[in-house]
């Protein structure tokens, strides 16, 4: 099977400081986004930082809530950016004057990113019925047409055999755990799947059996994608844990690996 290549999931920029130049890094992803789209000249302060240390690494925002989630879904409070309009005009993917403007903020911060992807996290309240279907398929196509690609991350209801058949037929890629609550590694088909590690089971830390399971899982894994699969690590750990699984991988010298037993 194809390398798996690496990245990381970063809440805050502050994160970064995590970072060394040695990191075998190929995707960063800013789940920033998702609460506070920066501004142009922000933006692109933010994409200079992550560029100085990771320069071959592509950059990947989080489509701002006021595009994927409600108002019932509590995210709203949690921002300091906003746009006039009613609360009920914005989210779940709505064809409103109030959604499209959303998006236009997105693709900004996506342009000063020059990223090609972007990633759109449903809430549970978007759900697997037609509805749902019909504005994810809309909202896919429109993405195409702009020459961006969705990566979705569902939450609630879709399961992950539902999620596979609509990314197939909307040519999207899709972001599952890594592991499951007991620490057990994903299982089944790469195809479309990034796999996130949030920490390792029960703990933040990836330790060397879980690194070890969790290669040995994606090597006897189902047709991943012709580049190789997408490992994504995140939470507070999201770089030493990266450094681990590299290591399990032999992608860095195990010599640049202070710190990692802290």
């Amino acid at each position: 099977m194809t390398t798996p290549k690496l990245g990381v999931l970063i809440n805050e920029e502050k994160a970064l400081s995590a970072a060394r130049e040695t990191d075998p890094v190929a995707l960063v992803v800013l789940r920033s986004t998702l609460i506070n789209p920066p501004r142009a000249a922000a933006a692109r302060s933010l994409a200079e930082r992550v560029r100085a240390i990771h320069p071959q690494a592509a950059l990947v925002p989080y489509v701002w809530h006021l595009v994927s989630h409600g108002a019932e879904d509590g995210v709203r409070e949690l921002g300091t950016r906003a746009l006039p309009g009613e609360a009920r005009q914005f989210g779940h993917l709505q064809d409103t004057p109030e959604v499209r403007e959303a998006w236009q903020t997105t693709l900004r911060c996506a342009q000063e990113f020059a990223a090609k992807q972007v990633v759109l996290r449903t809430p549970a309240s978007f759900t697997p019925g037609a509805v749902g279907h019909a504005r994810l398929t809309a909202f896919a196509a429109a993405r195409a047409a702009e020459g961006i690609e969705v990566v979705w991350e569902a939450e609630g209801l879709w399961e992950p055999a539902q999620t596979l058949v609509l990314a197939r037929k909307l040519g999207l890629q899709t972001i599952v755990p890594a592991f499951d609550g007991t620490g057990r590694p994903f299982s089944g088909t790469l195809e479309r799947r990034w796999l996130r590690v949030d920490g390792a089971g029960p703990t933040d830390r990836l330790r060397g059996v879980l690194a070890e399971s969790l290669a040995f899982a994606l090597e006897g894994a189902e047709a991943a994608d012709e580049d190789g699969p997408m490992v994504l690590f995140a939470g507070p750990r999201a770089y030493a844990n990266l450094r681990s699984f590299a290591r399990e991988l032999a992608l860095v010298d195990p010599a640049d690996d202070a710190g990692l037993r802290a």
